[in-house]
């Protein structure tokens, strides 16, 4: 019986998931939808059981209202995110012997971007903070997946700079570089979202490998960012 249960949950939020990616990409039930802003509201326990081929009653066994239901479905949601930008990652560092560290940089940053673009949790987390910011436990939520996505790119960053023999330049570190790249990445991946024209794409990616070099340096190299900022590289 808690099998059972276990996996009517998995296959109820899956089904929740399935019906959210369809919305957000303007293809809701094969008939081109598009998003409204009270996408959240069409997840309803009818809704979400019949996608599931389960009945509503397996909905209430689970959960005794929405809220609840809603409070497992983010977390569901940005753990599926989590997992592809963690594959992603992985993808990039086993090719890490067959790169040099400029293309690995390249094709990594590129990929970031392009995957943020498509991956529905992102819109989701900006319309969850825009509806729900003065909530702790949706902040908590979100504040896990940023903590994983810092996880994921302090991975990167890392392999980055073993490749090119550098290290970090004061007062820069692992977990600032992280931060950083996720507030360049996100911010290039809205706009270049909401108007593919705005910039050309491989000029943003070597100006976030000029980012890149400016907080790294050789061994040995004792200049803090203010200096080179005053000095030059």
């Amino acid at each position: 019986m808690p099998n059972e249960s276990s996996d009517s949950k998995e296959r109820l939020l899956a089904a929740a998931w399935d019906l959210v990616v369809a919305s957000f990409s303007g293809d809701e039930d094969g008939r081109g939808a598009k998003t409204t802003p009270r996408v959240f509201d069409q997840l309803t326990a009818a809704r979400v059981s019949r996608h599931a081929g389960l009945t509503t009653g397996a909905f209430y066994n689970r959960w005794l209202d929405r809220e609840a239901f809603l409070s497992d479905f983010l977390e569901y949601a940005l753990s599926v995110s989590r997992s592809q930008a963690m594959m992603g990652v992985t993808d990039i560092l086993s090719k890490m012997e067959l790169l040099g560290p400029s293309e690995m940089a390249v094709e990594a940053i590129k990929q970031t971007i392009e995957a943020t673009i498509q991956d529905p949790a992102f819109a989701m987390q900006l319309y969850l903070w825009a509806l729900a910011r003065n909530r702790k436990e949706v902040l908590d939520d979100l504040c896990v997946g940023y903590q994983a996505t810092r996880d994921g790119l302090r991975m990167l960053v890392e392999g980055f700079l073993e490749a090119a023999g550098r290290e970090f330049r004061p007062p820069f570190t692992n977990h600032l570089a992280a931060s950083i790249m996720i507030a360049l990445v996100e911010g290039v991946s809205l706009q270049r979202g909401i108007d593919p024209e705005a910039f050309d794409l491989d000029q943003v990616t070597d100006a976030i490998i000029a980012i890149w070099t400016a907080m790294s340096r050789v061994p040995g190299d004792e200049r803090t960012a203010s200096d080179i900022f005053t000095d030059g590289l």
